[in-house]
């Protein structure tokens, strides 16, 4: 509704309730409340606040329910935003509404929406909740799975992990500790020390859910294949026909990818290659007696609206004695039965400014940058 507010008690009494109550009921109430007069100038105003005065329709038989039903269309084809804002100034001719004139059916029928979206709305907040229930149960087992997987080795061991000196352990026996479903050892359980003088430290791998092992398996070789051997003996293929441990083969990296101490590589950006054979221009000074001079690059301008009797000629003189400069003229063939003429004028670039400025042409002439493909020049035109 519009911003605008206009006093009219009848106006504003239909144009709030037509949303919760039928037309009919709409009618009656307005008739028995009030009188033929104040409903004429309801509808005069209505029509004229509308500018729709001359499609107003005289009623003389019965004109008080008719004209009601008018004002009740008029307000329904209208756009609210356009309808200004009827108020009441004397809310004592504001009629009741009872519940005998409200529509029963049009609210069970909202009573049923409402009952069946408060349904819809209830299953799928079960289902939210019975999905968040999955996810916190997942995430506790992630949790409790890494947890095992981190558990701390012997301090006695005294070998650095991050190097991957305690991975010195067989394929098989590598494979059948990880990948073992032997259940989880308490966590007062003796630890795995490492025997004296021995090129491997065997330790007790915990089992683990079988996505959490095979991350770790990949992992280790990550770790063991970039690890550079400090002084101890690494036997990964050692057990015969074990697959595993021959993967498990550390691949010694040449060139300048190679390794550092910690397994990291440096990654360098490949300089690009300088193109050789790339455009040049020349510097030398132009001299009398040189017949070879670079071109002038040229901008097509679009000229019109000229009067029929004029040629290519014409426009190159004019341009001459503008510019001092003779350009190539070309004259445009309209499809259609046109009472002036249009030309394309070829005009060196470091001229454009001065010919694309509205003081360079005669007053009437339309001009532009030319747009599209030039057609061949077939009668008339001109070059310098």
């Amino acid at each position: 509704m519009s911003e605008q507010l206009v006093a009219n008690e009848l106006l504003a009494f239909l144009q709030q309730k037509l949303d919760v109550m039928d037309e009919v009921s709409a009618v009656q109430i307005c008739a028995s409340n009030f009188s033929e007069d104040d409903v004429a100038a309801a509808k005069q105003l209505l029509y004229r606040l509308l500018n729709k005065s001359d499609q107003m329709v005289s009623r003389r038989r019965d004109g008080t329910k008719k004209s009601i039903q008018d004002i009740i269309t008029l307000l329904k084809e209208t756009d609210p935003d356009d309808v200004p804002t009827f108020v009441a100034k004397d809310l004592s001719k504001l009629p009741p509404v009872t519940f005998d004139h409200v529509d029963v059916t049009c609210l069970l029928k909202d009573i049923v929406f409402l009952k069946a979206s408060l349904a819809d709305v209830q299953k799928q907040l079960d289902a939210s909740q019975n999905t968040v229930a999955s996810l916190r149960s997942e995430v506790n087992e992630l949790r409790k799975s890494v947890a095992v997987t981190r558990s701390p080795v012997d301090a006695s061991c005294n070998v650095n992990t991050r190097r991957g000196a305690c991975l010195d352990v067989s394929g098989a026996s590598f494979a059948s500790a990880v990948l073992s479903p032997s259940p989880l050892s308490p966590p007062n359980a003796e630890s795995a020390q490492c025997a004296p003088r021995a090129p491997s430290c065997p330790a007790r791998v915990p089992a683990a859910p079988p996505l959490a092992a095979a991350r770790l398996l990949d992992q280790l070789l990550v770790s063991a294949a970039s690890a550079k051997p400090s002084g101890v003996r690494r036997e990964y293929a050692s057990v015969a026909g074990s697959t595993i441990g021959a993967k498990m083969k550390p691949v010694p990296v040449k060139g300048p990818d190679r390794a550092d101490d910690d397994g990291f590589v440096m990654v360098q950006r490949r300089k690009r290659r300088q193109r050789t054979n790339k455009n040049r221009c020349g510097t030398a000074p132009i001299e009398p007696n040189i017949k070879i001079r670079a071109a002038k690059p040229n901008t097509l301008v679009y000229i019109s609206r000229l009067h029929y009797t004029t040629k290519a000629e014409d426009i190159v003189e004019y341009v001459r004695q503008k510019l001092k400069y003779a350009p190539r003229v070309q004259l445009l063939e309209s499809r259609h039965n046109a009472n002036f003429k249009a030309f394309v004028v070829r005009v060196p670039t470091c001229f454009l400014h001065l010919v694309l400025d509205e003081n360079f042409w005669p007053q009437g002439v339309v001009f532009r940058r030319f747009r599209g493909q030039v057609p061949q020049d077939r009668t008339e035109g001109h070059s310098a």
